[in-house]
């Protein structure tokens, strides 16, 4: 983290601004594969990086992480009443794990910042005794985004806890989500 600041603040010593120009702050601190992508046989590509789920994978994560809200109203009322129990069931239990895990990684982060500002401070030591904590009644609002949380790491956590099936990535398309 203090990497990326520490780059960011070169990046930033080093640009001389031109009205003439008309050259943006933010110009830069982007590199300059992300301002003129990379090129092959003379055409200009920028390389995206991604992974793809299938139709498959993507229900099941989105049921996991939204519940019933993936189905329309008019589904739920013709599911049957154990499955939509189940998946309720699903849905609490991917919300919590969740949950604890972001406020791992914050404990985990605040950690690391009082450790590196404050070494010899008595709140630094308090903290870092007490950075296991966490509480299961507390809700984390802070999106994935904000955390730096990708998706793969948040299907990965799922189907470290069981949430989602070990085999998730080797799931084919079947008509089960329709």
């Amino acid at each position: 983290m203090t990497k990326n600041l520490t780059t960011m603040k070169q990046n930033l010593a080093s640009i001389e601004p031109s009205a003439s120009k008309g050259d943006h702050l933010h110009a830069a601190i982007m590199s300059d594969q992300q301002l003129y992508g990379s090129t092959f046989h003379g055409k200009k590509y920028a390389k995206i990086e991604y992974h793809s789920l299938n139709n498959y994978q993507n229900f099941l994560y989105n049921r996991a992480l939204f519940g019933l809200n993936v189905y329309s109203q008019e589904e739920v009322k013709n599911m049957r009443w154990d499955k939509r129990k189940r998946i309720i069931k699903v849905h609490r239990r991917s919300q919590i794990v969740l949950n604890l895990w972001k406020q791992q990684i914050i404990n985990a982060l605040s950690t690391h910042l009082f450790l590196q500002f404050f070494p010899t401070s008595y709140i630094t030591e308090d903290l870092v005794n007490s950075a296991n904590d966490t509480d299961s009644k507390y809700i984390n609002r802070m999106s994935f985004k904000t955390l730096r949380i990708t998706r793969l790491q948040v299907i990965n956590k799922l189907i470290s806890e069981g949430i989602l099936p070990s085999d998730f990535y080797k799931l084919q398309d079947q008509n089960a989500c329709m």
